[in-house]
């Protein structure tokens, strides 16, 4: 009988920790949008849009340009020696501010936003920072955010 490899077990239990993590920060990020979008509806917004070619949702707004930059940052991180929680959150946000004015610098209809765009980009990705340290594997707010409250905000749009 063999013997099952732990070190591969425990590898696979801290990447599915680390994937709940970013989904429930994904949750809270677009949980923020959307109520932000409510209360405060500006039609000068990626997602309101003139031209439907080039709206851009909350949802591939949180979950492919903030997730992704979030990511990326953990992997900077990573490969960085420790750093303290506020020398964290400046690369985040310099990543953040990085990306997004690039994403909207070929954009001529975002023509005068891209700053605009490029400080709600960084904003977006601080609340990962901030999920990160929110959101434990051992709280039952993980799972809620990670899965019920992206659909509650599918259904409010």
């Amino acid at each position: 009988m063999m013997k099952p490899d732990y070190s591969y077990i425990h590898a696979r239990l801290k990447s599915g920790k680390y994937t709940m993590n970013k989904l429930a920060s994904a949750g809270l990020t677009l949980l923020m949008l959307t109520l932000i979008s409510r209360v405060l509806p500006v039609p000068e917004t990626p997602w309101y849009a003139a031209d439907p070619d080039t709206a851009i949702s909350p949802e591939i707004w949180v979950y492919s340009y903030a997730m992704l930059i979030s990511i990326a940052s953990d992997a900077v991180l990573a490969l960085l020696p420790p750093l303290n929680g506020l020398k964290q959150a400046a690369l985040y946000a310099a990543a953040a501010y990085a990306s997004f004015y690039c994403l909207f610098a070929k954009m001529p209809e975002f023509d005068g936003y891209r700053e605009i765009a490029a400080a709600a980009g960084v904003c977006t990705v601080l609340v990962f920072f901030l999920g990160k340290r929110i959101f434990s594997d051992r709280s039952l707010l993980t799972p809620f955010f990670a899965l019920v409250v992206p659909l509650v905000c599918l259904f409010l749009m």
